[in-house]
């Protein structure tokens, strides 16, 4: 049961992630252009990473 929900968050939060990046991106085109664009959703998509890897790090290793 446990893993279901979590496989269900990861791919409903992925599919979010994907459709939010793609709205920012397809709204900036038409005031920005393409490249500018692309540089502004990829520094939000950064923005995300950095603190999630951060984070990552702070996990406990545990060896099994």
């Amino acid at each position: 049961m446990g893993s279901g929900v979590m496989t269900t968050t990861q791919q409903a939060a992925m599919a979010l992630g994907v459709a939010a990046l793609g709205s920012l991106f397809l709204a900036l085109v038409p005031g920005s252009g393409m490249r500018d664009a692309l540089v502004v959703t990829l520094l939000v998509q950064l923005a995300g990473v950095v603190p999630t890897v951060l984070m990552s790090l702070r996990l406990p290793r545990v060896l099994a």
